[in-house]
């Protein structure tokens, strides 16, 4: 009772914890219980956004490994579409190529011979004009 007595506590003290309960009562009613419900909201979709948020990220990750994946069979199905393609051109063009080259070939060779045969009917021609001419060149000379 002492230490009441020296803090200062008289005979107002149950009149004091009756007004601060009132008080009490009032703000929990007017203030107190509407913030709890707005903490208590907003935790609760704090929460749920950061599972919504996992979720999302979770989602992002199969969507990207997904795409990821698809992206590797496109590259190598136009890789290999494009290789198919470049061998049966590469084959179309060395079969065309070797038809082409055989011909020429074959052109040359009778072109060559013509030539040949050419050069053989004309070497005795010549060679008797030759002999001619030699002959008459020694004339010209001797006289």
């Amino acid at each position: 009772m002492e230490i009441f007595t020296q803090l200062g506590v008289d005979d107002s003290l149950p009149y004091q914890f009756a007004i601060i309960l009132i008080v009490f009562i009032i703000a929990n009613f007017l203030f107190l219980g509407k913030l709890q419900n707005v903490l208590e909201v907003r935790e609760e979709k704090t929460v749920k956004l950061e599972n919504s948020a996992d979720e999302t990220l979770e989602k992002v990750t199969s969507m990207q490994n997904e795409y990821k994946s698809k992206m590797d069979n496109a590259n190598r199905a136009a890789l290999k579409n494009s290789t198919d393609k470049k061998q049966e051109l590469n084959q179309k063009y060395t079969a065309q190529y070797k038809q082409s080259e055989k011909e020429v070939n074959t052109f040359v060779d009778q072109s060559r011979n013509d030539f040949g045969k050419e050069v053989a009917s004309n070497k005795d021609k010549y060679l008797a004009e030759s002999d001619a001419l030699a002959q008459s060149l020694v004339q010209k000379i001797i006289q």
